[in-house]
């Protein structure tokens, strides 16, 4: 999985990446905000803004596309995009806030999550834009909003959701014995997020809400921005987590699974 990290700002000069985890699942996108420089009948651009991977945005041709977002000066700091084609030779990404560039033109590494980590900015306008395309340009999923930055950094015993790989597969193998191939059956990402030490009023209001939405959505996860970039995840969350106070003075704790698009 990749990840597109940019410390490009409107206003500040350094963005907001640090070695504390990065959950981004609000966003201001939605049917009535976004807009597009073409799509297809089958494929509009309504569809990407369901968190659903099966249901895609296509544009009509390789020319240049834009992806607009009509954000009314709402406080967005991130930008996520899930299951994409955008990894073609040639193909540049880059975004402009009110038509001012912010994150120049660059490659997409491979065709999973890719998030932008942006300094906090309220533009009227979120435009990204994609040229170069070989391929017509497909993505199901984009987030455009405010991140959560996780209260404690995770270390021992982590497993970076890129490297959680769960495969099913069958291995063939000949009558005489021989290794004829593997055939992929199924494939995701999973692994376990433990945060300790928990300040009560930062997990009531900012963590809880997450796990307690109706339904829950997926969310773009970074576990350590600064220094393993690549490492970012478009993952739900399995099961049903539970707090439990680990301290006397109310401090909490929390351990939780996420699943990850492959």
């Amino acid at each position: 999985m990749s990840t597109l990290i940019s410390n490009r700002m409107v206003l500040s000069p350094v963005a907001n990446i640090s070695k504390f985890g990065i959950m981004g699942f609000q966003t201001n996108a939605n049917e009535a905000t976004v807009s597009a420089t073409s799509e297809t009948m089958d494929s509009p651009i309504s569809n990407i803004v369901n968190p659903a991977t099966s249901y895609r945005w296509s544009a009509s041709s390789t020319a240049t596309q834009s992806i607009y977002i009509s954000n009314s000066n709402k406080e967005i700091d991130y930008i996520g995009i899930a299951s994409h084609n955008l990894a073609q030779l040639g193909l540049t990404v880059s975004i402009y806030y009110d038509g001012i560039l912010v994150v120049p033109a660059a490659a997409v590494s491979d065709n999973q999550a890719i998030l932008f980590a942006l300094n906090l900015a309220s533009p009227a306008t979120v435009e990204l834009r994609i040229t170069g395309a070989t391929t017509i340009p497909q993505i199901a999923v984009l987030y455009c909003g405010l991140a959560l930055r996780l209260e404690r950094s995770i270390y021992v015993g982590h497993t970076p959701i890129t490297m959680g790989r769960d495969r099913k597969a069958i291995n063939g193998v000949s009558e005489n014995g021989q290794y004829l191939g593997e055939a992929v059956l199924s494939e995701s990402f999973s692994t376990s997020v433990r945060l300790q030490n928990l300040t009560p009023a930062w997990y009531r209001s900012d963590l809880d809400p997450y796990f307690a939405a109706k339904p829950r959505v997926p969310c773009f996860y970074a576990w350590r921005p600064d220094g393993y970039a690549d490492e970012v995840g478009y993952c739900w969350v399995e099961g049903n987590p539970r707090p439990v106070n680990s301290l006397s003075n109310g401090m909490m704790s929390i351990d939780w699974t996420f699943r990850g698009l492959a």
